[in-house]
């Protein structure tokens, strides 16, 4: 999965993690992992695959499944299952945005952005997180220029 950002592969896990039970009960798969793997690609990693191209996603998503076989054997999850599943994933985003405001404040830029990345891989669609790094590399600029005047 060399190919595909740390960010990237989280959505794959994702994914894999919310569809490719559901995906290994349909018939249609015949429950193959290059099967599962081709209808999580195709079917709920589609801008993923737009960005990456198909190959690449369908060889993560593989990647995944080979590494996770219980994904498989987890059987369907129901809507308000893979809702209640997000729901915790952006938990744990906000908080650790939450968690970046104390550096942040403190002017301990790096601990801020390392905490941006980190909600960012909790939960990749929670938040405009490029928009949070900007806010922490404005204040950084900011900063810089004030000490040396």
């Amino acid at each position: 999965m060399a190919d595909i950002s740390a960010v990237d592969r989280v959505r794959v896990a994702h994914a894999c993690e919310d569809y490719a039970g559901s995906w290994a009960c349909n018939p249609a798969t015949g429950g193959s992992v290059g099967s599962v793997g081709r209808y999580v690609a195709e079917g709920n990693l589609a801008k993923l695959c737009d960005r990456c191209g198909f190959k690449t996603v369908w060889a993560a998503v593989r990647g995944h499944l080979d590494a996770h076989p219980e994904i498989l054997a987890a059987g369907r999850l129901t809507d308000a299952q893979r809702a209640e599943r997000q729901a915790g994933r952006d938990a744990d985003s906000a908080a650790l945005l939450a968690d970046a405001e104390v550096p942040f404040r403190e002017g301990r830029w790096d601990e801020a952005l390392a905490l941006v990345d980190r909600a960012e891989l909790a939960s990749p669609g929670h938040a405009q997180f490029d928009r949070y790094r900007e806010i922490v590399r404005s204040k950084m600029t900011d900063s810089v220029a004030a000490e040396t005047t």
